[in-house]
């Protein structure tokens, strides 16, 4: 049996101080291809992650739209390569790219899987409050509308079959990419799993601009209309 191709797409904004790290926690993985979306930073984060080996899609200032649309990018610069799944992971450090072997771990015992989320869900302890009553807020309305029981639906921590991926017609630009993919993608009858995580949470105020109540139902309400 072959070795599982993995292609992974890290979309990162302004995140020089900490995607090195991050890079260099996958060159274990021998990924088949490493690509980094630089959307519009201007801190040399592109710069940063060319130095360690990965191959960078820039959207230049002005022109990126947010998380999903560097992440529909880098999907459709990869697209049209071989490789059995799309990994999705954060720039900004709250990933530990260790976790990656157990993906991989999970795959080789079950490699029929098609979507696998990475859960921070056990380790709640390290979630701030406000972070997790949103993120459990998120899970359980959009499982309710796909009929689908999600613990964390809005982990950016993703392994994707590709033929499932390519097939979806994404729109998001913002944080809501997560949430729209697992909603569209519950239309099929796929092989879903949570993998348990690491929740990494630096000190002092949190980054994201993802608004959580707002992104919710903003995505359920476009999945709806799909």
């Amino acid at each position: 049996m072959r070795p599982v191709r993995i292609a992974a797409i890290i979309a990162a904004h302004d995140e020089a101080d900490h995607i090195a790290p991050v890079l260099e926690g996958l060159k274990p993985y021998a990924l088949h291809r490493l690509l980094v979306v630089d959307d519009g930073s201007t801190d040399g984060t592109g710069s940063v992650a060319e130095a360690q080996g990965a191959e960078v899609l820039r959207l230049e200032p002005g022109q990126g739209g947010g998380k999903g649309q560097a992440m529909r990018a880098g999907i459709a610069h990869l697209r049209g390569d071989a490789f059995d799944f799309y990994l999705f992971l954060d720039a900004d450090g709250q990933h530990d790219p260790a976790d990656l072997r157990c993906f991989l771990d999970h795959l080789a015992r079950h490699p029929d899987a098609d979507f696998l989320i990475g859960s921070r869900f056990l380790d709640r302890a390290k979630i701030p409050p406000k972070r997790w009553r949103t993120n459990a807020l998120g899970s359980w309305t959009l499982g309710r509308i796909a009929g689908v029981t999600w613990e964390d639906s809005q982990s950016g921590f993703r392994l994707i079959r590709k033929k499932v991926l390519d097939r979806l017609d994404l729109r998001a630009t913002g944080f809501a990419i997560e949430m729209e993919i697992a909603m569209k993608a519950a239309d099929w009858k796929l092989r879903w799993a949570h993998i348990p995580i690491q929740a990494i949470y630096r000190p002092g105020p949190h980054r994201s601009h993802f608004r959580g109540v707002m992104d919710t139902w903003l995505i359920a309400w476009e999945s709806l209309k799909c």
